[in-house]
């Protein structure tokens, strides 16, 4: 890892607070990328796919493994999410839809047996692999529960799935108070902007929802 990219390396510092690059460089372009989402804009998967790497980078380096593995994900399914929504036509932009009652239990059923499972081996994996890592992960079941629902919510914005943004909510507001927590603030308070972004992405989708229905009846 490079010199540039250690939380140690201090870019700016606010009341106090030292500012690292690669903590600034993530939020900049995670706030962006949910912004682009909330328009339904192609452009929010390249700028999120930048955003991965970054987040990859700190969460290593502050034993959020759960949240440094999700990244991985993040990137295929930001390729994915990229080539599915250029592939549509201009007029097949906002296929907006619900899940059916069939997929809400099926996600519940994935986010029960994922967290349980993700959070064990995270909290054993610096016994499995102690020269990978050798730090214990810091909130193993919370911080697993975050990945399995972000998981989740991130192949549902692919599919444009309206409760997509429900569960944004849940992760960020859990993000803010674990972020805060684990020291890295400017992460955190950007995580309260995202759960501010996500109530906004959840109305403006469901009026584009009713948009779209109302244009299919008349």
């Amino acid at each position: 890892m490079t010199e540039f990219l250690s939380i140690n390396y201090t870019i700016a510092e606010f009341l106090g607070y030292k500012m690292s690059l690669v903590e600034l460089l993530g939020t900049v372009t995670g706030i962006l990328a949910v912004i682009l989402a909330t328009q339904s804009n192609i452009w929010s998967w390249p700028v999120g796919l930048v955003n991965f790497v970054l987040a990859f980078i700190l969460y290593y380096q502050v034993s959020l493994y759960s949240d440094m593995f999700l990244q991985i994900y993040y990137v295929i399914t930001g390729i994915y999410g990229w080539i599915y929504w250029y592939g549509m036509k201009t007029e097949e932009q906002t296929p907006i839809t619900l899940l059916t009652i069939r997929g809400r239990i099926v996600h519940i059923i994935l986010m029960i047996v994922g967290t349980i499972g993700i959070g064990y081996f995270m909290s054993h994996i610096h016994q499995i692999i102690p020269t990978v890592f050798p730090t214990p992960a810091a909130y193993p079941y919370p911080d697993s529960f975050v990945a399995v629902l972000s998981i989740l919510a991130n192949w549902m914005l692919a599919q444009r799935k309206i409760e997509n943004w429900i569960v944004w909510i849940v992760i960020d507001i859990i993000c803010t108070v674990m972020y805060w927590l684990k020291g890295i603030q400017f992460f955190s308070l950007e995580y309260l902007i995202f759960t501010l972004m996500a109530i906004y992405g959840l109305a403006n989708w469901i009026k584009l929802y009713k948009t779209r229905h109302e244009e299919v009846k008349i």
